[in-house]
This record gives structure tokens, C-alpha cells and sequence, in this order.
């Protein structure tokens, strides 16, 4: 039997299943009595297999007659293993419940498998039943808590952890946290930004245990944990205090660098890896080009593209490090790489192209090539090869319809999504809704809102907010906002930022004053620039420049542009010039290089009869050799979109020799 069993243990380690099962019928043919050393090789085996089920359940049979699945703990926790890993988690509770006495592991194996499945409820109802029992082990706590973390419930995680803390095993000493445990811990304080409790349970780990400094595991998940919170300098020194520092420690704090946009010494610290020998992953790299991206600089960008080439020349491309470099190139305003990149390696078939689509036409976007943006879309959907948008492509090209006014377009998209069942994703939902709203089409907006007011969130209502402010209705934002309460849904300043711009355009002075003190008093919500931008611009469009002005020297942020912007703007609402010269003066510091202020005091000039003034203004301008900003306006028909860019003469006619059949717009 020693042989046999030894035989079947190599097939299982070298994942030979087909192999293992046709060995394992021809013995039990020549009277082979399996024990229960022979069905755990045959369950591992099974749980790396393509199609766990189907060998699962006769081998379960054969356990459960031979008397194995109540009597030994190994098989019974296999098999659970297999049935949870196959997302049969209906056979594994069924089988867990046929158990009479369930072993502690077995418990926390269906555990787990529930977290595994997002389903933290049933999850938790067995973990209350094994405290009650008093079951519950270390083990068990740490499944429970690293579920929570894993499944977005960081709040659920660091209350159990309080809860461990004080509590005692059957011998009566108190529990102590694994390193498993600590690393779920400390990745829930960093998905909260919770900086003060990370440094209080890293000071505790400290005291009783050497982890951080001994674990690297634990000690990359206190680096990435201080760098989400905002303290690279925190991190870089737990990144010293670590002894062993292999890559996924060095990944740790290149990403804390990226993640606090502080790109060279993300780079500097690439560049020391190299130096001390480690190899870099895939994460690594996709981290590090990352950080070239927010610098950005296009030669930089070359060279590491150029070690990423040399270093996995015989690798097939890895969709993470491609869509990186896709993403780094537009941002260097250089996306004919960033197309050789996405050509090159969508014919890999292992490679995710879904994603290698989705960054290209971001790409186009983000360079307001909107014709390349829109003829990738198109290509996707008609002759992808195989590939489909998905959700994110879809929440990329729809504010390219929104944008654009492109309301064919997009209806166009909301079609496909609504055949593919993607319009139930909510991040689709809020790009139909924001474009329905910039089209002007506030009724098919709502109608989206309403269609999914069960899912809706609070980029769903900021949306509809501004929509109606966009178009001038602010008693109908200001309504939206009042049923925005009523559903406890919880504002955020950007909120407030649509709420109180409705009000400016719609001319409801005292309605946006209320809104900016609710705000911080009713919410909680400090006022960034933003905020004040718009009661800055609500008090000038009603005239009163005196308390605008006041306001913005009484209030506790420095002044930019976008506040200045709005005063200059109501300036010439009200043709005062005065107050447009002062605003005019502090936007040519802040935007020495931006000629569009300049046009609009140039227009309050000659409203208000000074020529003269608007005459040395445009001198001013050709001495400071800046660009005249580039207007754009699209002309939608049945049959195309035509575009013109300042009066560009690639539009095919002249507005005077279309048809009228050619000028009737579709809705």
C-alpha cells in the first residue's frame, strides 16, 4: 500500500490528474483498500484541477461508504476545500451540516470559503456559533478578520481584532494575533486611512512581537498601510527597520511613493533595488512606470520601457506592465507608442485585451483625440476579435459623449449596454446619467436615476444635482438635494460644489448662502477651494463684489484660479472693470501662459466703450507670444458628426452649401 500511496502522492505534487485517477481505478480493481492518506492526495489533486466538481462527487461517495468522511477530519476538511474552491458552496454546507461533531478546522475551512464567496453573513452566523461553542480558536479569528478585510468591511475587521484582544482560549491564556492576523489588521487601517490606529497597533506589535522587522509579509503590508495613509517618510523608515528585504517589501514602498505622487524617489528606490539585486515582479514594474508618469518625462519613460523590454524579452506581456506603459505614454502626449504597444500585445492570447482597449481609448481621451477615441470604440464593438467592452469601457467613452454633446452616440452606448446587461453596473449608470444631463436630455437622466434608485450612490445624486444646475433649474437641483437627505445618503463637497453653482446660475442668492452654512454645519465638511470658488461666484453674479472680495481674503486657503475666474466673469455680467483689472492681475500670476482670461477682460473693455484698453490688451498678448486657445463645435446629423476647430478646412462644406435634410439634427 506504501507504494501506491507514495505513486499517487507524486502524480498529486506534479498535477497529473488524469494520471492519478486512472491509477487509483486500476488498483482499487486489484483489490487496493484506499485509507485516508490516498483520498487527501486525490482532493488536493482535484482543487488545482479545471473541473473540480466532476471527479468531486464520486470520490465523495467512495469516502463517505468506506466510513472516511464522518471519521477522519483530513478528508472531511478536503472535501470541503474541493466543494468551496469549485463555488459548490450549497455541497460543502451540506456536508459540513451531515457532520456530527465538527472539528475546530472544518469550522474555520467553511469559514473561510464563505468569505472566499463574498458571503460574510453566513460567514459570520458560523463564526458567532463556534465563540458560543467556544470553538473558536486563533486560527479562527484570523479567518474571520481577514475576511472582513478582503471583502471591503475594514470597520467589521478592526472591531473583531478589538474583540480578540480580549478574549481567552479553552486553557484560559488570552489570544494572541498570527502574523496573518496582524497583516489583515494593518491592511484594514490603511484601506480607512486610519493613520492614528495604525500607529497605535504598530507600537503594540512592536511590544510583543518582532513581525515587522522579521516578517517581511507583515512588514510590506506597515509600508503600504503608512504610505495609503500619506506618511511616505513613515514608511521609508519601517522600509529600514525591515531585515529582509525581498521584493514585495521594495514594491511596497516604490508603490507608497507612487501613491503620494512623489515620483522620483519612487525611482531612486527602483534604482537601489537593481543595485542590491533583487529581481522585479510585475508589480514592480507596473509601479514604477507609474511613477514616470507623473513626472511625466518621455525619455525617462523610454529607458524604463527599454529595461522592461530586455528584462522579459522571452516573457509573454503581462497586461498590468502594458497598460501601464499605455498610460505612461499618454501622459507624455505620445500615444503613437502607446499604439505599438496595444497592436503589439493584444495578439498574445493569454493577455487581457479587454484592458489593453480600455487604456488606449483613455489614452486618446486624455489627448482630446476624440475621432481615435471613437474609432477605437467602434473597432472593439465591431471587429474586437473576440474581445467585448466591459463596464470600465463603457464608464471611458461615455464621457466622451457627454463632453462632445454626442447624444446619438450616446444613446448608441446605452443600447449596447442595456443588450449586454451592463447598464446594472453603477459606474455605467452614473456615466448615462451625467451624460444624459450634459446632452440636455434632464428627463431621460432621471429616468436612468429611477431605474436604478436601489444601487444609486453618491456620484448618482451629485450627478442629477448638477445636471439641473447645468441647465439652469436650480429649484429642480435644489429638490434633487432635499430627496438626497431624505434617503440618508451622505453629500461630500463636490456635492455641495453642484448645489451651490445651481443656485449662482439660477440666482438664488439666499438658497446657496444656507447650502454653503449647512455644509460645515449640519455635514461636517470643510470647504476646499472649490467651495468657496462657487459662493465667490454666487455673491458677484448677484453684484455684491465687496463681500466676495472680503471672502476671499478672510478665507483660510490661498485664492487660485478658479476663484479668480469667477469673479472676472461676473465682472462682465455686471461691466464692472475695475474689479475684472484686480481679478485679471492675480490670474496673470497664477496663469502667465493662459490667454483666455485676457480674451474676456479684453470683451469687458469694449462692452464697456474702452478700446483703447482692449486694444493694448491683444499687443500685450502678441509681445507675450501666447496661444489663442483653439474653439471647438461639433454639428450632429443623420449621417455623421462633423467637427471644426477653428474654422478648420477639413469640415467637408460650408454651413451655406449643406442640405437641410443634412442640418436636421438627430434626437
Amino acid at each position: 500500500m506504501g507504494s501506491q500511496n507514495a505513486l499517487m502522492t507524486l502524480y498529486s505534487e506534479q498535477g497529473k490528474l488524469r494520471e492519478l485517477t486512472v491509477f487509483y481505478h486500476q488498483i482499487k480493481k486489484q483489490g487496493f483498500h484506499p485509507n485516508s492518506f490516498t483520498f487527501s492526495s486525490l482532493l488536493k489533486c482535484l482543487s488545482s484541477s479545471q473541473s473540480p466538481l466532476l471527479h468531486a462527487q464520486p470520490l465523495h461517495a467512495d469516502a463517505a461508504k468506506r466510513g472516511f468522511v464522518s471519521s477522519d477530519p483530513f478528508v472531511t476538511n478536503d472535501l470541503l476545500m474541493v466543494y468551496s474552491r469549485c463555488g459548490s458552496l450549497q455541497s460543502a454546507r451540506k456536508m459540513f451540516d451531515e457532520i456530527p461533531v465538527p472539528r475546530p478546522f472544518c469550522w474555520n475551512a467553511m469559514i473561510s470559503s464563505y468569505f472566499r464567496e463574498s458571503d460574510c453573513g453566513a460567514a459570520r452566523e458560523l463564526f458567532d456559533r463556534m465563540r458560543k461553542s467556544r470553538l473558536a480558536n486563533d486560527v479562527t479569528w484570523s479567518a474571520v478578520i481577514a475576511g472582513y478585510a478582503q471583502n471591503g468591511r475594514p470597520k467589521d475587521a478592526l472591531f473583531l481584532f478589538k474583540e480578540m484582544m480580549g478574549e481567552c482560549d479553552e486553557t484560559g491564556s488570552r489570544l494572541s494575533p498570527m502574523s496573518h492576523t496582524i497583516t489583515s489588521v494593518f491592511s484594514a487601517c490603511g484601506q480607512l486611512r486610519d493613520v492614528i490606529l495604525g500607529e497605535q497597533i504598530h507600537g503594540h506589535v512592536k511590544k510583543t512581537s518582532s513581525y515587522v522587522e522579521n516578517d517581511a509579509f507583515v512588514g510590506s503590508v506597515v509600508v503600504d498601510m503608512y504610505g495609503k495613509c500619506g506618511f511616505e517618510e513613515l514608511a521609508r523608515l519601517v522600509f529600514y527597520s525591515i531585515v529582509d528585504k525581498c521584493v514585495v517589501v521594495w514594491t511596497a514602498l516604490i508603490a507608497s511613493y507612487v501613491c503620494n505622487e512623489c515620483p522620483s524617489p519612487a525611482i531612486e528606490a527602483f534604482r537601489d533595488m537593481i543595485h542590491e539585486g533583487i529581481e522585479p515582479n510585475y508589480v514592480t514594474l507596473s509601479s514604477l512606470v507609474s511613477a514616470c508618469s507623473q513626472i511625466p518625462d518621455l525619455m525617462l519613460g523610454k529607458e524604463i520601457h527599454g529595461f522592461i523590454t530586455r528584462r522579459r524579452a522571452t516573457e509573454a506581456p503581462d497586461v498590468f506592465i502594458s497598460t501601464s506603459l499605455i498610460d505612461m505614454y499618454s501622459k507624455c502626449e505620445y500615444m503613437v507608442y502607446g499604439r505599438r504597444i496595444f497592436e503589439k500585445d493584444k495578439k498574445y492570447p493569454r493577455c487581457n485585451t479587454t484592458a489593453l482597449w480600455n487604456a488606449t481609448i483613455a489614452g486618446y481621451m486624455e489627448n482630446n483625440f476624440v475621432s481615435d477615441a471613437w474609432d477605437m470604440f467602434r473597432s472593439i464593438c465591431h471587429d474586437g476579435e473576440g474581445t467585448n467592452p466591459n463596464a470600465v469601457t463603457m464608464s471611458i467613452v461615455l464621457p466622451l459623449c457627454a463632453r462632445s454633446s454626442w447624444l446619438l452616440s450616446g444613446k448608441e452606448i446605452h443600447c449596447y449596454a442595456l443588450r449586454n446587461g451592463l447598464d446594472q453596473e453603477i459606474c455605467v449608470s452614473n456615466g448615462l446619467i451625467d451624460m444624459y444631463s450634459k446632452c440636455g436630455e434632464l428627463k431621460l437622466a432621471e429616468n436612468q436615476f429611477n431605474r436604478m434608485m436601489n444601487e444609486n450612490n453618491r456620484i448618482s445624486w451629485t450627478s442629477m444635482i448638477d445636471g439641473y444646475g447645468r441647465h439652469g433649474d436650480g429649484e429642480g437641483a435644489i429638490r434633487f438635494f432635499e430627496r438626497m437627505k431624505r434617503e440618508e445618503v451622505k453629500p461630500d463637497h463636490i456635492t455641495f460644489v453642484a448645489l451651490i453653482s445651481a443656485c449662482s446660475h439660477a440666482g438664488l442668492l439666499e438658497q446657496g448662502l444656507r447650502y454653503f452654512q449647512e455644509m460645515t454645519r449640519e455635514h461636517g465638511i470643510v470647504p476646499v477651494e472649490e467651495n468657496y470658488g462657487t459662493i465667490v461666484d454666487l455673491l458677484a453674479r448677484a453684484g455684491r463684489f465687496k463681500e466676495a472680495r472680503d471672502l476671499i481674503e478672510q478665507m483660510p486657503v490661498r485664492p487660485g484660479a478658479n476663484i479668480w475666474g469667477a469673479m472676472l466673469g461676473a465682472c462682465r455680467i455686471h461691466g464692472n472693470v475695475e474689479e475684472a483689472k484686480l481679478a485679471a492681475q492675480c490670474l496673470r500670476k497664477l496663469e502667465p501662459k493662459d490667454s483666455g482670461f485676457q480674451k474676456l477682460l479684453s470683451s469687458i473693455y469694449i462692452e464697456a466703450g474702452k478700446r483703447e484698453n482692449a486694444e493694448d490688451l491683444r499687443s500685450q498678448k502678441k509681445e507675450m507670444g501666447m496661444e489663442k486657445r483653439q474653439g471647438f463645435s461639433w454639428l450632429e446629423t443623420k449621417e455623421e458628426i462633423y467637427e471644426s476647430i477653428d474654422r478648420d478646412k477639413d469640415i467637408p462644406d460650408t454651413p451655406e452649401t449643406w442640405s437641410p435634410e443634412q442640418l436636421e439634427v438627430s434626437h
